[in-house]
């Protein structure tokens, strides 16, 4: 699913280098939890495999395509067509219903909506399915999210993450905002969700002791070759 080779990244006006990866490999189907403090570089590492940044040597590899030798129309297209996203802050549209909300996973995206069609079914028949699925009933989907519990906006962000059935899902520090139980019990939707789906798992966050609940665990900091 993921290959980086000898990548290395600065930011425009620094002399050393933020990340500094050898090699990283990610398999599809995989549920990988990455950690690492404030400041190791996980938010330049997930902006680097959105495409949104693109490093000053080596390749970051998704799906078989070296993001590098796209353009930025390009990139754009392949993170909207094959990856989905659960910000820490879920970027929801509070203006909008959760099922509003959910389809815009396709709106951006027509190889999403094509899934869809192939699969014989609407944006708005699986959004109402992942949100039924995600323990968003029937009622609350028709409230502006603005209304909705910080754990009931964060399981439609991830329902706008699966929908359309792209093969990469990236949570960054997603559970930040939810005590212990509502944590676990999200996490556990979120791989019933990948598992359905055959979606492979990226979870970064800062908080280690959620690394017994996944297939595999690195340490950012281990990885990266640059001194913190």
């Amino acid at each position: 699913m993921i290959q980086i080779t000898d990548l290395i990244f600065s930011w425009p006006g620094q002399s050393e280098a933020t990340l500094h990866i050898d090699d990283l490999q990610i398999a599809e189907g995989e549920k990988l939890f990455l950690h690492g403090p404030s400041g190791s570089g996980k938010s330049t590492l997930l902006s680097l495999l959105a495409g949104i940044q693109t490093p000053q040597q080596g390749s970051v590899t998704i799906l078989d395509q070296d993001l590098s030798k796209l353009s930025d129309a390009k990139r754009d297209r392949f993170r909207a067509d094959h990856i989905g996203t659960i910000f820490q802050n879920f970027n929801l549209l509070p203006y909008l219903s959760p099922i509003e909300n959910v389809i815009l996973g396709c709106n951006f995206s027509k190889r999403r909506a094509s899934n869809l069609r192939s699969a014989n079914t609407s944006a708005q028949h699986q959004a109402n399915l992942l949100l039924e699925e995600l323990g968003i009933d029937k009622q609350t989907r028709s409230k502006s999210v603005s209304e909705l519990s910080i754990g009931q906006q964060q399981r439609v962000a991830a329902a706008r993450a699966f929908i359309g059935q792209p093969e990469l899902i990236i949570a960054d520090e997603p559970t930040s905002a939810l005590d212990a139980d509502n944590r676990d019990v999200f996490i556990n939707q979120l791989f019933e969700q990948a598992k359905h789906y055959q979606a492979t798992i990226l979870f970064v966050s800062h908080d280690a002791n959620l690394a017994h609940l996944f297939d595999r665990q690195i340490s950012l900091r281990e990885i990266n070759g640059v001194a913190q």
